[in-house]
């Protein structure tokens, strides 16, 4: 009986909901590196991982809209999941704070808000800085009586579901290619059929600029991944 290719199983197991994305990705971390292709590599570990710092550019699908919300009371109420504008912030937050939620999360991490998570029950996502906002606003509401208890990003569990299937559909793309490039009969890529199938992925930052994909000069080169005790592309199973 013989071997599934190792780039069949990949594409089935991208394909295959029940396969985890981090496994996935710790692979295209394996061929990024096989490929010389660092921003393959650096994105593969920044979605296992999380992106570290407000200086780390993000894609473009792992900022979503949320309404900021926020939680008071006073003497005769109390009021739970206000929908309010960001004008209804303080001065000084204006031009700090959106509706725009950068999510810098792992996707370990949002797979498992999602999985703890009632889904008829929105995420409160704190904002920066959020009790000294709510310190400001209940000065600024205290002739009424008004408490502000806490203010947040209001997050519907689907939003963040969506980020994970922005990262899959973009391996799936990368897979699509990468055989859209390959020669009949070939069983595994050169380094310069991954650098060529990478460039589909459309990985693009804040500001819409794309992420570029950096490809050695021995385009020719197969690219395999180590595997015991013979190095090949994909691990076998």
């Amino acid at each position: 009986m013989s071997k599934q290719p190792p780039l069949d199983k990949f594409e089935q197991d991208v394909l295959d909901e029940s396969v985890p994305i981090q496994q996935l990705l710790r692979l295209v971390i394996v061929l990024g590196g096989r490929a010389f292709s660092e921003p393959l590599r650096l994105w593969a570990r920044n979605e296992l991982q999380g992106y570290p710092g407000p200086g780390m550019p993000l894609p473009t699908y792992r900022t979503i809209t949320a309404p900021l919300q926020m939680d008071s009371h006073s003497r005769f109420s109390q009021g739970r999941n206000e929908t309010i504008s960001v004008l209804a912030l303080p001065d000084v937050a204006h031009d700090l704070v959106s509706e725009q939620l950068p999510v810098t999360f792992s996707v370990g991490k949002i797979q498992n808000l999602i999985a703890n998570q009632d889904p008829h029950t929105p995420f409160k996502f704190g904002l920066p800085g959020s009790a000294e906002l709510a310190r400001l606003m209940t000065s600024e509401r205290s002739g009424q009586g008004v408490v502000v208890e806490r203010i947040y990003w209001s997050v519907h569990a689907s939003a963040l579901h969506d980020i994970l299937e922005q990262v899959r559909n973009r391996l799936l793309e990368f897979v699509a290619e990468l055989r859209a490039t390959m020669e009949p009969g070939e069983s595994e890529p050169t380094v310069g059929q991954v650098h060529q199938a990478a460039q589909t992925i459309n990985i693009t930052v804040g500001d819409h600029s794309p992420v570029h994909v950096i490809a050695p000069h021995r385009h020719s080169a197969t690219v395999s991944f180590p595997t015991r005790p013979h190095h090949r592309w994909w691990p076998r199973r």
